[in-house]
């Protein structure tokens, strides 16, 4: 008996060190996407001759998408000297998640609204282009048999809604787009970042207000959804500089810290 006892735990303990017997835990991916879009303020004015160490240089820890992917760069997103917020995010997103290879994915155009531009529901040319980008660049890692998961998505617009007196149907636009970019990728709890813009556009007749509270409301009732101010960010002519861009490239690293944390 003593002797079968002993035979039966050898080879219950080799079947555990071979990891027989219990369920496996599931390969963590590989690499974290971020989804950034957005009106002229995510494309930025942003000046590269303004950029010191180390924003100035290619950052190879995180790549961004651009036909093929590429370090983080300046000279990568526009091709002309400027930026966006991507820069300074994603070198603070890098010191939060050392270990991550994060990636990039950013699409944006000038004086473009939710209501109709970037509308999922109208397939506003924005919205088909954004996906299109983002379909490519997901389908590039898929080929390549890279595990991703999509961590997280930047916003950053709402002029346009403002100055085009659309700022009462914005809390219902935002919502929606959020919801349907959760679903079309398969992430029902996708963080979502909202940088709140300035009172600038639309201002004089309280539209830019109106958007103001709508994303404020929308970040406050909806789950893994969170806001921030923008205000102190430095601007000119109604959009923000170089100092502004840097400024809340951090603060979009830092909410989505928070979202995640909790």
């Amino acid at each position: 008996m003593k002797t079968h006892q002993l035979i039966c735990i050898t080879a219950a303990s080799l079947s555990i060190a071979l990891g027989e017997g219990k369920p496996q835990a599931p390969a963590e991916p590989s690499v974290k996407i971020f989804l950034l879009g957005g009106q002229s303020n995510m494309a930025g004015v942003g000046k590269a001759l303004d950029l010191k160490p180390p924003y100035s240089e290619p950052f190879s820890k995180v790549k961004i998408w651009s036909n093929t992917w590429q370090p983080l760069s300046y000279k990568i997103v526009t091709k002309q000297g400027s930026f966006g917020p991507e820069i300074s995010f994603g070198h603070s997103i890098s010191t939060r998640f050392p270990a991550a290879d994060i990636r990039l994915i950013k699409y944006s155009a000038s004086g473009t609204a939710l209501y109709n531009d970037w509308s999922p529901e109208l397939k506003g040319p924005e919205y088909l282009a954004f996906t299109k980008s983002v379909d490519n660049a997901l389908t590039n890692l898929e080929q390549a048999g890279i595990q991703y998961e999509i961590a997280g998505m930047l916003w950053l617009q709402g002029e346009s809604d403002a100055a085009e007196n659309k700022a009462e149907s914005y809390e219902q636009n935002l919502t929606a787009f959020i919801a349907h970019i959760r679903t079309r990728y398969k992430a029902p709890k996708l963080p979502f970042v909202i940088a709140q813009v300035r009172n600038y556009y639309g201002g004089a007749n309280g539209q830019a207000e109106l958007v103001r509270k709508a994303q404020v409301k929308v970040a406050e009732t909806t789950e893994s959804v969170g806001w921030f101010d923008t205000d102190d960010c430095s601007m000119f002519n109604g959009h923000y500089d170089t100092a502004g861009l840097i400024e809340i490239g951090k603060r979009f690293a830092s909410k989505y810290t928070e979202i995640v944390s909790k």
